[in-house]
This record gives structure tokens, sequence and C-alpha cells, in this order.
């Protein structure tokens, strides 16, 4: 089932296009000879339209690209991650991250026991969100996290600004550098200030770092009941007692930091910002594009192109970055999200085997 692109007919055809006429494709000619070019590599699907015909490619050349896919077996990996199985070989873990905003129904079996875990840390972590929503005592909210744990959360609650009613002051500290985190601690006060610790391990250096930090200003300024103003984002649930915290909301090995922005990492901060309606609509949207992924053949299917798109531009073209410029200032964050996503997945100088690659994998 796991073969290497480098080995199949498709990575050879593309070897050959690139040395024939790839290096030298002219878009603008392009667009002269092909009236119809814009139509012909543009798809759909729910909420997202891409335009695909400002890359350097042509149909026979995405034909090529999708015929890789299908040689690569991506739909029976894509199958096989819908089903539960351990595609993670590094670590012989299921990558699930999917089931976060699946809503129920027509589960596989082999994954309906995490699917209930799924719903009863929701629940618990609503009930939260809203209690704290109703305390007029608390007026802020300092996220302290890194990477996955701090990027996510913070481009979604940045991007949805617009819908806030009854939100408190949002911060975010992730720099272990205590400039970060004493400019939002001159803002805040300790009776009205909430902490969010979010850590999988609860041992993240830089988190732990500034989580500690914040606590010592808390009791230095005279703060009480670190139980009610700290709340830990954690599997680690007996470090996150020994720091002083009993209210923690927990996540799986099967879901990846850099995918966690749907688990309680991501949906806390939503909820406690914009409440349960706009958390489930987040959820929701994003199972669309799952189900888009899942459902739709190869050659209209965005995620799969464009991550074909991606092996043309890096390991065919060599380009060695990607600019994504959102028009909207609500996305600002998203471009971070979106180089750590696709930097640890495909950043990676070597194959599963652990030997090295003889071509760009990643930007």
């Amino acid at each position: 089932m796991r073969l290497r692109c480098d080995s199949t007919p498709a990575w050879g055809q593309l070897r050959e296009c690139f040395e024939g006429r790839g290096r030298y494709f002219d878009l603008r000619a392009a667009f002269a000879a092909d009236p119809g070019r814009y139509q012909a590599l543009s798809l759909q699907a729910p909420h997202v339209f891409a335009d695909l015909s400002k890359n350097l490619i042509d149909a026979p050349l995405q034909a090529t690209l999708t015929g890789l896919a299908q040689q690569c077996n991506v739909v029976a990996h894509r199958e096989a991650m819908f089903g539960g199985e351990h595609i993670n070989q590094t670590e012989d873990r299921a990558v699930m991250h999917w089931l976060l905003r699946h809503p129920g129904e027509d589960l596989p079996v082999a994954v309906q026991a995490e699917f209930t875990q799924v719903r009863q840390v929701l629940d618990a972590m609503l009930a939260y969100a809203q209690a704290v929503r109703e305390d007029a005592a608390i007026t802020d909210i300092v996220n302290i996290g890194i990477g996955g744990s701090d990027l996510g959360p913070q481009m979604a609650v940045l991007a949805l600004d617009e819908f806030v009613d009854q939100g408190k002051r949002y911060h975010f500290v992730s720099s272990v550098d205590g400039h970060e985190l004493s400019a939002v601690l001159r803002q805040v006060r300790p009776e009205s200030t909430l902490f969010l610790v979010a850590s999988k391990s609860f041992t993240t250096l830089e988190t732990m770092t500034n989580a500690r930090s914040a606590r010592a200003w808390f009791t230095a300024q005279g703060g009480r009941d670190i139980a009610r103003h700290f709340c830990a984002l954690t599997s680690n649930v007996q470090a996150a007692a020994e720091f002083g915290i009993s209210t923690t909301f927990g996540f799986w090995d099967w879901v990846g930091g850099r995918y966690s922005v749907c688990s309680a990492v991501g949906m806390l901060p939503l909820s406690l910002q914009y409440g349960f309606d706009v958390m489930e609509d987040f959820l929701r949207g994003a199972n669309d594009i799952d189900e888009h992924f899942r459902s739709a053949p190869p050659e209209e299917n965005i995620p799969i192109t464009l991550g074909m798109c991606a092996v043309w531009n890096v390991s065919f073209l060599g380009y060695s970055s990607r600019a994504i410029l959102p028009y909207c200032q609500a996305l600002a964050k998203l471009p971070s999200h979106i180089q750590q996503v696709s930097m640890e997945s495909n950043g990676k100088g070597v194959g599963l085997d652990g030997r090295p690659l003889p071509f760009y994998a990643g930007e």
C-alpha cells in the first residue's frame, strides 16, 4: 500500500513533461491559446472556490498529476484514515482529527467509542464555557500555548471577531521571551482574568515557562484560587493537577497538534468568545470539507488537486516558498496557521523508511 511517488510511471511522465515544456511554461500564452482555461482549471466545494488557472499547469498536466495521486493510492490512504486505521506508521497511531467535527452519522464501528469520548469532552467544555461567559467578573482570557496550541485557536478567534456579542478581551501568548507575557499582564487584573494553558503533554518548554510566570504573577498580585482562574487543555491531567489546575479538557494521541483547532484547544477559546452556535458552525464547515475530500473523485477534489499542484511546484519546478495573502484582515493569522500545518506535514527530508529523499518534498 505504501509506494514512494518517484517510483511510479506518472512520476516519470511528469519528469519528461518538466524537461520538455514544464520549465518553459508561459502562462500568458496558455491563456491566449485556451479561452476556456479558467473554467477547465477551476473547482468547487462547499464554501470554497479554487481557481487553479494561474498555476503553471494545463489540463493534460493536471490529468497526469491526478494519475500520480491514483498510482500512489491516495484514495486508499484516505479511506484508511476515515476508517480509523493506524496510518501514522512512525508512532503506530490512527489519524482522526476529522472525528472531532463529525456529526456522528454512519461512523465505522471501529471509531464509535472515540466519538463518544469526543462528545463527552465537548459537552463538558460547552457547559464550562457558558458558565465563564455568564460570569461578569471574568473580563480577560489569556491563552498560553505554542504551535498548534496557539496558531489555530488564534486564527479562529480573530477571524470571527465580527460575530462577538458578549465576548471577553482575548490575549494570546506563545513566545518564551517574557516581553510578550509581560505586555499582556500589564493589561489585566488577577481577579478578572482566566488563563488557558494549552499543552498536550503539559511539559512543552515554552508553554510551561509562560504558565509558571503567569501563576507567579497571579499570586504576587494577590490573586486567589488558582483552580478558578486557570484551565488546562491537556492530556496530562496529573501534571495539571500538580500545577494547581483542577479544570482540564483533554484530547487524544490520534489528534496531531497542528490539527488540534477542532479539539478543545481551539473550540474552548471559540466557545468562550462566541458561544455554542458559532462553534457549531465552525465544526460544521470543517466537516463539509472533510466530506468533499472523502467523496469527490480525485479530478474534482480540491484538497487532492491542491496537493498535487504543490508536488509539481515543489518537487519539479523547485519553488521553495508560497505566498498566502488573505484580502480579509480578519484572516491575518491564517498564513501562519497554514505554514505550520504544511511544514510539519511535508517539511521532511526523508521518506517513511527513514531514507533521504532524492527530491524536495516540502516548502
